[in-house]
């Protein structure tokens, strides 16, 4: 099942009015509302059973031990679940979240960043890679699925998530607790057209001042945790050897600082990310050994913590069906051979151990780093990348329904 060419602007206008609606979210809540409003109008416009459900409508979510920030604000940013096909049928579950980053440094924006517009050939503007792209997917899926007249005998479940870039897995817990089930899964948030079957786990450890430290200091330390972030990142890259982990994004820079800012002034976030079989001691351990090291008797002048819940490893069969439509669908729409490997931290950690929904992760995104590219300033898609990521998603749905 190819896409007609006839939806590419269909598909690019969906693509640049979910962009110019802003929902960001936050470490307090986010504002996801308008533009899960906008989804489900247009799911119910195409036929699809319809149903949307808040934080608050979920019994259990907020004492849930993978539930993160559950005293962060819930209210107006709905989950949206759209099915087609027969109710008891075996389903597939196709999603996307709905959610980008905050606009972190606007002053380095040379452009509106809900622009939302087609300009040297890119579709630019907040989130376009991350992730709606994936939004505007799942309305053209739906759209072709509806336009062939083909009567299903299988389920496709439609679902735009909430509060992906600062939930941890919290969009997904909530479809998790609230009943969906279905025999596997095509997330719509990845990069490079690879067939993504598992992430890697981890935190972030914060070291926050107690007190305002001067430029001077902390740019010395600084200095000093990133470079014992690059040593023992270089000592771990070997455990990634061996495994689907071995062509991950993240084997050389598996522990990484990044310096944040907060209402109180700018604090350390250093980044870790876990393989299966690692336990919290050890490498908490290691990460508190590390910074002590490197701050010596200036460790006592921050409060160290860690974000919670943490994220989980997960590897889902190489070898199952949905992974096989996706690599032959990106082979047969780029002409090139799938990649299948592992992501870094994703929520998809959710379907794959708790939900045991078997789920790969799918993006068109060639740049993953560098201006233009996830979270950055002038974030942009080059428009045939968005594209052949729309047909890829609707070949691999068909060929489930097919099987």
């Amino acid at each position: 099942m190819l896409l007609d060419e006839r939806y590419k602007p269909v598909y690019l206008d969906h693509l640049c009015k979910l962009v110019r609606i802003p929902s960001r979210s936050t470490l307090e809540g986010g504002e996801e509302g308008l533009v899960q409003r906008r989804v489900a109008a247009q799911m119910r416009e195409l036929g699809a059973r319809v149903r949307t459900f808040e934080a608050n409508d979920v019994p259990g979510f907020f004492e849930h031990p993978l539930c993160c920030g559950p005293d962060r604000e819930y209210k107006d940013r709905p989950t949206i679940i759209g099915e087609v096909g027969p109710a008891e049928a075996p389903a597939l579950l196709v999603l996307a979240h709905s959610d980008t980053v905050p606009v972190f440094t606007p002053e380095e924006w040379t452009f509106d960043p809900f622009i939302g517009d087609i300009y040297n050939g890119e579709v630019r503007g907040l989130g376009v890679t991350d992730d709606k792209w994936g939004s505007a997917a799942l309305l053209v899926v739906l759209r072709a699925l509806r336009d062939s007249g083909r009567k299903l005998k299988k389920k496709v479940i439609f679902a735009s998530t909430i509060d992906e870039e600062n939930g941890v897995g919290n969009g997904f817990l909530l479809l998790t607790l609230a009943g969906i089930r279905a025999e596997c899964g095509l997330y719509l948030d990845g990069y490079s057209m690879n067939a993504l079957i598992g992430n890697l786990g981890g935190s972030f450890m914060y070291l926050k001042p107690k007190l305002p430290i001067g430029s001077e200091n902390f740019a010395h330390h600084s200095r000093s945790i990133t470079a014992a972030c690059e040593a023992i990142s270089r000592r771990r890259a070997r455990l990634f050897d061996g495994t689907f982990y071995k062509d991950n994004m993240r084997k050389e820079n598996s522990v990484i600082l990044y310096e944040w800012k907060d209402d109180h002034g700018p604090f350390f976030n250093v980044a870790f990310y876990t393989l299966p079989g690692e336990d919290r001691e050890g490498i908490c351990g290691q990460l508190e050994r590390m910074v002590g090291e490197a701050l010596g008797k200036d460790l006592d002048r921050y409060v160290l913590s860690y974000l919670e819940p943490w994220f989980e490893p997960s590897l889902i069969d190489p070898g199952s069906p949905m992974v096989r439509h996706v690599c032959t669908s990106v082979e047969e729409i780029t002409g090139r051979p799938a990649v299948v490997t592992t992501v870094s931290k994703q929520d998809v950690f959710v379907l794959n151990n708790h939900a045991k929904i078997p789920t790969v992760s799918f993006g068109p995104a060639g740049r993953i780093a560098g201006r233009g590219t996830f979270h950055n300033p002038d974030e942009a898609l080059p428009v045939e990348e968005a594209w052949n990521g729309c047909r890829i998603a609707y070949a691999a749905v068909g060929r489930w329904l097919e099987e």
